[in-house]
């Protein structure tokens, strides 16, 4: 059986949270087939849309469907960066330890 998930009904126009995609996730089971349906919304987070990659390598019954260029292009980044390995050119930063908020304030401000 085809069953279709209307994110906008649910979610609005913005899907912002890892964990929304995680509670459309749990309302799947094995034997069906999924529409994700994407009509109207118009943003995603990079975080929601790193979950909805992980829905979809995880279940191979859903189809998203009805994205926008920006929502396909945020799924485009995710994709690309899970085969990256990470860049991380300031690993030459100092550690400083401040016991409470005035130490903290001093740290900031020789910055």
């Amino acid at each position: 059986m085809k069953k279709i998930i209307h994110v906008n009904t649910t979610y609005g126009s913005a899907l912002r949270t890892r964990s929304s995609v995680e509670q459309i996730a749990q309302s799947m089971n094995s034997t069906n087939e999924y529409l994700i349906d994407m009509l109207g919304v118009e943003e995603i987070s990079r975080s929601a849309a790193d979950e909805l990659y992980n829905l979809k390598q995880s279940h191979t019954n859903v189809h998203i469907v009805h994205m926008t260029p920006f929502i396909t292009n945020m799924l485009d980044i995710v994709t690309i960066g899970r085969f990256q390995p990470r860049k991380r050119e300031h690993l030459n930063t100092d550690i400083v330890y401040c016991t409470d908020m005035e130490s903290l304030r001093e740290a900031f401000a020789q910055k």
